[in-house]
């Protein structure tokens, strides 16, 4: 009896977690919000929600984990949220290039090559037979942003080979720097199959007028090139940059003034500014915290703030974050008395939920729980996989945010016990005491004379 009882009780105890989860309220009572989206091609696949002010204003979670996409049913679907910089994909340029004598390639340059007024190489000059062109010079005067990688281009009837070159660039044609030294380019073939790789990545983002491109195997024959094209990382737009501006509260932080500022989201904040009223120059500690209960932490130290006239050029330029803040709390202290407080700028850009449309439309977006997350999905790894076949320019199709609308509000905001496990426990403790009393009732049953 005591077996079968001990069995009872463990398939109840066991029973408990089933019951509660089939008893679990849906999804949307978890989250505070929803914003209904508005898909611009109905058949995409993917999708790109750039996330709005009101959706970050709801978000509980520091690193986003409460915003998530669900679809007609409720249920969420796979998705992963997008740094504005991850998003921004390298562009193509042409670019000029020359061949280079081979015994003048690394000695004054400047001296063969006629420059126009704006830096535009108009010629380089080769003289005789015995400079024959193994090396190239190009023009990046008129490129507008940072050089990540160049991609070559040659001849059909090129023969295979296996090359390494040397990348350098220069300003003036006379100094110049390594950008990346060894880089492999080959046209390899056997039967019918080839392999190719024309792509030399630099070690880090370049920004120059000029590039020479030296071979390092001087027994390969010349290649013989036909284009050059330069990937370019654009400058950011100003446009794509959103500021906050927050109003100053005076507080005494050891014994001096200071000012406190409230973030009413969780913005990716990568830039900072201070808005001044009037001509003024000051220096400044910018502290943030997330809870009112934690420490400060220094984000910026000896800040050189000022201002003369409205001339923009006659102004400091933004402080840059090293990382993206989301912190609630941010505090300056000037490091010598201000005529009046300023107000604080938080710049960042907004980035982007990208989702995959699983199940019925119409799709939401929720935010905003104490709660409930959004559940990790390889949608990064689909992302590079497109991209890799249609091109590396290639978007989700884009996902517009409606008007917001309440589902449990402020209450989602509030984390919730873990009763599942309370009730658990107490169902194991029950048992055991139940069986505990019916083996020592046995016992003493056992034990009575008998008469």
């Amino acid at each position: 009896m005591i077996r079968t009882l001990a069995r009872s009780v463990a398939a109840f105890a066991l029973s408990v977690p089933l019951a509660v989860a089939a008893s679990a309220v849906p999804v949307g009572s978890d989250y505070g919000w929803q914003w209904p989206l508005s898909l611009s091609a109905g058949d995409a696949g993917a999708y790109r929600v750039e996330l709005t002010p009101d959706i970050y204003a709801a978000a509980w979670s520091p690193t986003l984990a409460d915003v998530i996409v669900v679809n007609g049913d409720g249920h969420p679907v796979p998705s992963t949220l997008v740094d504005a910089t991850v998003e921004e994909r390298p562009v193509l340029r042409e670019v000029p290039w020359f061949p280079l004598p081979g015994g003048r390639a690394q000695r004054d340059i400047a001296a063969i090559s006629e420059i126009d007024t704006d830096g535009r190489l108009r010629r380089v000059e080769l003289r005789g037979a015995e400079d024959a062109a193994t090396a190239w010079l190009l023009d990046a005067s008129q490129l507008d942003g940072g050089l990540l990688a160049l991609r070559l281009s040659w001849a059909d009837s090129q023969p295979a080979f296996e090359q390494v070159f040397r990348v350098e660039a220069s300003d003036d044609l006379k100094q110049w720097q390594p950008v990346q030294p060894e880089a492999r380019v080959f046209d390899l073939r056997r039967d019918d199959a080839r392999l190719l790789q024309g792509r030399i990545a630099f070690t880090a983002p370049t920004q120059a007028r000029y590039l020479r491109l030296l071979p390092l195997r001087a027994s390969m024959p010349a290649l013989q090139l036909t284009a050059v094209q330069a990937e370019v990382r654009l400058p950011e737009a100003a446009s794509s940059w959103q500021w906050r501006a927050l109003a100053p509260r005076a507080v005494r932080v050891d014994g001096r003034d200071g000012f406190e500022y409230r973030l009413d989201g969780r913005y990716p904040v990568t830039r900072v500014d201070l808005a001044t009223a009037g001509n003024a120059s000051s220096r400044w500690t910018l502290s943030v915290r997330d809870r009112d209960d934690a420490p400060w932490r220094v984000v910026a130290t000896d800040w050189v703030v000022y201002r003369l006239g409205a001339d923009a050029d006659s102004r400091s330029p933004p402080q840059l974050l090293p990382a993206p803040l989301r912190d609630r709390a941010w505090r300056l202290e000037p490091e010598s008395p201000v005529a009046a407080p300023p107000d604080l700028l938080l710049g960042y850009r907004p980035e982007a939920l990208v989702f995959v449309a699983e199940g019925t439309q119409p799709f939401a977006v929720y935010a905003g729980s104490a709660r409930a997350k959004r559940a990790a999905a390889p949608v990064t790894q689909m992302l590079d996989a497109l991209r890799t076949r249609h091109g590396a320019d290639w978007r989700p199709a884009a996902a517009t945010p409606g008007s917001g609308t309440a589902l449990a509000g402020e209450a989602a905001l509030t984390p919730s016990r873990d009763w599942t496990t309370w009730v658990l426990w107490t169902v194991l403790l029950a048992g055991v005491a139940v069986v505990a009393g019916f083996a020592v009732s046995l016992l003493r049953r056992g034990s009575a004379p008998t008469g």
